[in-house]
């Protein structure tokens, strides 16, 4: 699975390189990973290595296309790199709590059928919100609405939002 993980990590971003839009690229990354998914948990033992690979494709090539699209958010590098920083550091955080959720599921029903049916409804959460992540609403997403948020607008002088550069200060 790691070995997957790594060569779709290099490989779909590589393959993708020309799309101005990653969502397909992504949505076929969340396909790989609800076959995985769905394979162990209704035939574990039908094929657990293809299980595997799958799973280990599309999580790789999801994070790698992921933190793409963090990175295309923003045209400047140095507030890319905090918005990248930001989104990597939340994701990490967040990513540690379901490994816990996994286990005490377990211990609940003594088999982790649960727990593969719990990351097939995440990924269906995160096909939806994949439709979000439309290039043409970058700037727009990357824009505060408010009047009183003028001030923290991204682009214009180049030097970006306060916001962003009090993030880059605080990595």
């Amino acid at each position: 699975m790691a070995l997957c993980q790594a060569v779709a990590a290099l490989l779909l971003p590589t393959l993708a390189r020309g799309s101005n839009d990653l969502r397909p690229w992504l949505w076929l990354t969340l396909a790989m990973q609800t076959a995985g998914f769905a394979g162990l948990a209704l035939q574990p033992e039908a094929a657990p290595i293809v299980w595997a690979i799958l799973l280990g494709a599309g999580l790789g090539g999801c994070f790698a296309l992921s933190m793409i699209v963090a990175l295309d958010h923003l045209p400047d590098p140095t507030q890319a790199g905090a918005l990248s920083a930001l989104v990597q550091g939340g994701g990490f955080l967040i990513a540690a709590i379901p490994p816990w959720i996994i286990v005490v599921l377990h211990d609940i029903t003594g088999s982790f059928l649960a727990g593969w049916v719990l990351h097939l409804i995440c990924i269906a959460v995160v096909t939806v919100l994949y439709w979000r992540v439309d290039p043409r609403g970058y700037a727009q997403a990357m824009t505060p609405s408010s009047p009183e948020h003028d001030g923290d607008k991204v682009g214009g002088n180049g030097v970006g939002s306060d916001r962003l550069m009090r993030s880059e200060v605080a990595i």
